[in-house]
C-alpha cells in the first residue's frame, strides 16, 4: 500500500541520534500517511536490538557490513512506497512541521527534484553543507586553496557553499546536502537513484547533478528547520573521512568531466596537493612537541650556562654541540621509548620521568667521559630549568583544557539545564550521580514563567526566551534542553536565537539513557557499585594522600594564623582551626562532608574540610546523590583530583567574599 511519506535513514553506531531523531519524527509525520525506514550498516552499539524492542513500527534493514551511505540509502528506497522520500541522517533532529512544510513546499513547486530545509549545526551555526556549488574546476580550486574560506560573501569565491547566500530566503541552488534531503519518489527511481561507486561523501552532489541533469530544480528553504549534529557516524567508525573526502571528489571528476580532459586533471593535481597538504599538517600536529622540547632544552640549556658563568662562551668548543645538542636528542629519544609523543603528548607525569632519566644519563656520562666532566654544576642548573619547563607547560596545558573536561569534573563546563517538569528532575540527579560527564549545573531555565525560585537546590535563573541574555551573562559552555514539556520547534528556534560555536546545545530523548550533542553521546546509566574499584584504598594513594595532607596542614598553619588572629574571615578561621587535626590524622583536607556522614571510613575515607559533597552544599541533594558522589571520590582520589576540589573550594570562598 502506497505511503504519502517514506523517511529512510542509513545508521551507523548512532544509536542515541537515531533514537532521538525516531522521537522528532513521530511528532512530526503525526496526520500524515508515512513509514520510516532504517538501515543499519552493521552497527556493533545495539542499535538494532533497540530498534527491534522499542520501536517495532519502523522498517529495519540489517546489513552484515558498512556497505556505504548511497548503497544503503538505495536499500531503503527500494523497499519504501512513498510519493515523497525524505532521506536524513540519523544524528540529525526535526522540527513538529518539518515534513508538512516540506509537503506544502512541494506542493507549490512542481519542478522541484530535490530540496532541503535549513540546517543547523549543533552550535545554532548554519550548516554550510546544506546547500552547495557544483564542484566545477573554479569552484573546487576556490575551496581547495582556501579562497572560499577568505572570501565567503563573494559570489566569485564563495560558490562551493553558496556562503554569500541569505540563509533566511529561498533559493534555486545546484545541490543539497545528504543530511536532509526530501525527493519526489517520480524523480529518484528517473535518476537511477544514488551512485553506488561513492562509498561516502559525493553521492550527495552526485544525485543533484544528475536530478537538474534530467530537468528539475534544487531548492534550499529555510521555512522550517532541522539539527544536524555532522559526523557522528565517522566519529564512531575507523573510517578516513580525509581520504574519503577527496577519493569522492575524484570520483565526481572523473565521472563529470572525463579522465583525460586538461580540466579534469588539473582539478585532479589540485586536490593531489591539497590532500598532501593535509597530510603534512597532521605529521606536524603530531610531532609538534618534539620540536618545542628540543628547543626548550636547548634553551634550558643556554639559561643553565648563564647562569654558572653569567658569560655565553663559558663552555669549550669541542663541548657546545654535547651540552646543547645531545640532552635535546637524548630526551627525544626517553620520551619516544615512554610514549611521551603519542596520545600522552600532555602527561606531566611521563614529561618529569623523561626529564629524570634524561638527567640520570648525562650526569652518569660525565663520571665515563672526563673531557666532557667541564661543569656537573651547569649541567644540573640546566636540567633544574628543563624540568621546570617541559612537565610545566603540559601541566599548564592541563590546567587549561581541565575547563569543561570530563576528567576534570570541578571545573566543569558551565551547564543550564532546560526544564522544570520531572524529566529535569530526574536529568539533574542523574548528572549529579555521574560527576565525571563534567556538568557543572549553574542554574535552571523554565519553560515559562516559573512557579518556584529552585529546583533541587539548583536556582531558576529565567526562561526560555531569556536563554540567549543568559548564556551571554554566565558564560555558558552547555544548554541540555531535558522539559518534555518543550516542542522540537522551540528547541531548534532557541538554537537558532543564538548562534554561538562556543556553545553545546544537547537534547535529552525520552529514554533518558544519554545527552547527545554535537561532539558526543554521553551515557546517563547508573554504573553498578560491584564494578567500582576504589582508588582511595590503595596503599599509594593512602600514603600519598597523607603526605599530602600533612604538608597542606604545615602550609596552612604557617599562611593563615594571621587571618585567625585577627578574625576578618570566619571561613578562613574555621579552617586554620580544622589544620592541627589534620595534622593529626583525625580529618583529611578532602574527604567526606561531617554534615552527611554517609557510610564508613573504611568505605569512603575521612571527614574533610572540603569534598565533593562539600562543592554542592547549596543543593538539596539526597543521601542517594551524597553516596554516589562518595563513590565517585572514592573510585576517582588522587593528589591531582584533590587539588582540583580544593581550588573549586577557593573560587566558591572567592565568589561568597
Amino acid at each position: 500500500m502506497k505511503k504519502q511519506v517514506s523517511v529512510v535513514i542509513v545508521s551507523f553506531n548512532v544509536r542515541g541520534f537515531l533514537e532521538n531523531l525516531i522521537t522528532s519524527l513521530n511528532r512530526a509525520l503525526i496526520g500524515i500517511d508515512s513509514e520510516i525506514i532504517v538501515v543499519d550498516n552493521s552497527s556493533d552499539d545495539d542499535t538494532v536490538e533497540v530498534i527491534k524492542k522499542n520501536y517495532p513500527a519502523v522498517r529495519l534493514i540489517e546489513n552484515n557490513v558498512n556497505v556505504g551511505f548511497g548503497k544503503a540509502n538505495n536499500q531503503g528506497v527500494k523497499i519504501s512506497s512513498g510519493e515523497y522520500l525524505l532521506l536524513i541522517n540519523p544524528d540529525a533532529v526535526v522540527e513538529e512541521n518539518t515534513v508538512k512544510e516540506m509537503l506544502a513546499f512541494s506542493a507549490v513547486h512542481p519542478e522541484a527534484g530535490a530540496a532541503s530545509c535549513k540546517v543547523l549545526n549543533g552550535d545554532g551555526t548554519l550548516q554550510k553543507t546544506c546547500r552547495r556549488g557544483f564542484p566545477t574546476p573554479w569552484v573546487a580550486f576556490t575551496k581547495i586553496s582556501g579562497l572560499s574560506t577568505l572570501f565567503p560573501r563573494t559570489k566569485m569565491f564563495g560558490r562551493y557553499n553558496l556562503t554569500y547566500l541569505n540563509p533566511d530566503e529561498e533559493h534555486e541552488v545546484d545541490a543539497i546536502g545528504g543530511s536532509f534531503m526530501f525527493i519526489p519518489r517520480r524523480v529518484f527511481d528517473k535518476v537511477g537513484g544514488f551512485d553506488e561507486d561513492y562509498f561516502m561523501y559525493g553521492e550527495d552532489i552526485d544525485l543533484c547533478y544528475k536530478i537538474k541533469n534530467a530537468g528539475y530544480k534544487v531548492f534550499y528553504t529555510p521555512r522550517t528547520t532541522a539539527i544536524h549534529f555532522k559526523g557522528e557516524s565517522t566519529r564512531r567508525s575507523n573510517i578516513n573521512q580525509t581520504y574519503e573526502f577527496y577519493r569522492a571528489m575524484g570520483v565526481f571528476v572523473e565521472k563529470r568531466y572525463g579522465v583525460n580532459t586538461f580540466l579534469s586533471r588539473a582539478l585532479r593535481g589540485a586536490i593531489l596537493v591539497n590532500r598532501q597538504m593535509r597530510r603534512v599538517f597532521l605529521w606536524l600536529g603530531k610531532t609538534w612537541p618534539v620540536f618545542v622540547d628540543f628547543s626548550a632544552i636547548v634553551a634550558a640549556m643556554f639559561i643553565g650556562e648563564f647562569l654558572k658563568s653569567h658569560r655565553i662562551y663559558a663552555i669549550p668548543a669541542y663541548g657546545r654541540p654535547y651540552f646543547y645538542i645531545a640532552p635535546a636528542i637524548v630526551f627525544a629519544l626517553f620520551g619516544m621509548s615512554l610514549g611521551i609523543y603519542g596520545e600522552n603528548k600532555y602527561s606531566f607525569r611521563l614529561s618529569i620521568l623523561t626529564g629524570f632519566l634524561t638527567f640520570l644519563f648525562f650526569s652518569s656520562l660525565t663520571f665515563f667521559f672526563k673531557e666532557f666532566a667541564f661543569s656537573r654544576l651547569m649541567v644540573l642548573s640546566a636540567s633544574a630549568v628543563m624540568l621546570a619547563v617541559l612537565p610545566g607547560y603540559r601541566l599548564l596545558y592541563q590546567l587549561k583544557t581541565s575547563v569543561g573536561s570530563s576528567r576534570h569534573p570541578f571545573f566543569g563546563r558551565k551547564t543550564l539545564v532546560v526544564g522544570m517538569d520531572q524529566r529535569a528532575v530526574e536529568l539533574i540527579k542523574k548528572i549529579r550521580g555521574r560527576v565525571s560527564m563534567g556538568y557543572d549545573i549553574v542554574g535552571i531555565v523554565a519553560e515559562d514563567a516559573p512557579s518556584e525560585t529552585r529546583l533541587l537546590g539548583i536556582k531558576v535563573v529565567g526562561t526560555l526566551s531569556e536563554l540567549p541574555r543568559l548564556i551571554k551573562e554566565k558564560k555558558i559552555d552547555d544548554v541540555v534542553f531535558a522539559s518534555g514539556r518543550i516542542s522540537y520547534s522551540q528547541v531548534l528556534q532557541a538554537v537558532a536565537s543564538v548562534e554561538n560555536p562556543a556553545v553545546n546545545f544537547k537534547l535529552v530523548p525520552d529514554t533518558m539513557d544519554v545527552i547527545i550533542g554535537k561532539t558526543y553521546v554521553d551515557g546517563l546509566s547508573d554504573i553498578p557499585l560491584v564494578e567500582i574499584d576504589y582508588s582511595l584504598h590503595r596503599s599509594r594513594n593512602i600514603r600519598a594522600k597523607r603526605m599530602f595532607d600533612v604538608l597542606f596542614a604545615i602550609a596552612g598553619l604557617a599562611l593563615l594564623w594571621p587571618a585567625a588572629l585577627t578574625g576578618k574571615d570566619g571561613a578562613l578561621r574555621r579552617v586554620f582551626r580544622k589544620l592541627p587535626r589534620v595534622l593529626s590524622g583525625e580529618l583529611s583536607v578532602v574527604g567526606r562532608s561531617e554534615y552527611h556522614p554517609q557510610g564508613s571510613e573504611e568505605l569512603f575515607g575521612k571527614i574533610g574540610i572540603t569534598g565533593v559533597v562539600q562543592l554542592n552544599r547549596g543543593q538539596s541533594l539526597s543521601p542517594e546523590e551524597v553516596e554516589k558522589l562518595y563513590v565517585y571520590y572514592a573510585r576517582n582520589q588522587s593528589v591531582w583530583l584533590d587539588l582540583e576540589i580544593i581550588a573549586k573550594s577557593l573560587l566558591q570562598l572567592r565568589g561568597r567574599a
